[in-house]
């Protein structure tokens, strides 16, 4: 049976299992380890800063050189209910080396909470961020936002909450409508309600004016998440949002994370021109 556009449950759950499509998916977790470990050891930076009570609220911030630089803010994926900040520090190399400030959130995961408290945790995170733009010497009225996956998924929503001012965000692989996942099987972890899956998708928020967009997602990526990235550009676009589509068609959805740590890469050449103007 159809439960959600051409897809029975079992073709759905195919769509949104990575690790049913990515056979090595443990070797690329453990090299998310080891090149965070890397860069964390290489670089000055303020380790689990707290903007809340439990050990999962809290953030890594890597400074750059001068003062009155931007600040790119990275909200890792897992589905809500995984992975951690440490395993993506090597994200912010290719910044650091443009004098840009970089901030790694991690959050509480599913299913210790809820979809709302997620979010809510993201936005504490970023208002806390924008308050201390003065003694983290960066600049409050150029924040920008990166998320992959999950993240990609906060990142955009919190911007739509308007949790703090954002110049832009970048979607990783992103998942901006919950509806697909509300009926798979992440949703065992996740509880959304149909109201909750409505309320928390990015696709049904409006965006603040001027909120740039950069869109990305693997050309090895499944069906669903290439159709999440074009629907949500398109009703960007239609809002009156600039969005840039960028491709890695190479990248699946881990493979992704190298991309976008690769300076060179076609993806982090344009993330820097939208944050540098």
């Amino acid at each position: 049976m159809k439960i959600y556009r051409d897809y029975t449950r079992e073709e759905l759950d195919l769509q949104y299992n990575v690790r049913e499509r990515v056979a090595d998916f443990q070797d690329y977790f453990d090299r998310f380890d080891h090149d965070g470990r890397a860069a964390r050891r290489t670089h000055p930076h303020l380790a689990d800063l707290p903007y809340g009570d439990d050990v999962l609220q809290s953030l890594d911030f890597f400074p750059g050189a001068n003062n009155g630089r931007p600040l790119l803010v990275f909200i890792h994926g897992g589905y809500w209910r995984s992975l951690d900040k440490h395993q993506f520090s090597q994200l912010a190399l290719p910044y650091l080396a443009q004098d840009i400030n970089v901030a790694l959130l991690n959050y509480r995961l599913a299913p210790r909470v809820r979809m709302g408290d997620i979010a809510a945790d993201c936005g504490r995170a970023l208002r806390m961020l924008h308050a201390k733009a003065g003694a983290l010497r960066f600049d409050a009225d150029a924040i920008w936002l990166m998320g992959h996956s999950a993240g990609a998924h906060l990142a955009a929503l919190i911007a739509a909450l308007r949790a703090a001012p954002v110049r832009g965000i970048c979607g990783l692989s992103g998942v901006y409508d919950l509806e697909p996942i509300r009926l798979s099987y992440l949703n065992e972890a996740l509880h959304l309600s149909p109201a909750d899956a409505l309320q928390a998708s990015p696709l049904q928020l409006a965006m603040p004016d001027g909120v740039r967009a950069l869109l990305c997602a693997g050309g090895q990526e499944s069906e669903e998440f290439l159709r999440q990235r074009d629907t949500y550009a398109a009703t960007l676009r239609q809002s009156g949002h600039a969005v840039e589509v960028v491709e890695a068609p190479q990248a699946h959805h881990l493979s992704i994370i190298d991309v976008a740590a690769d300076a060179q890469s076609g993806l982090t050449r344009a993330m820097l021109r939208m944050i540098l103007g």
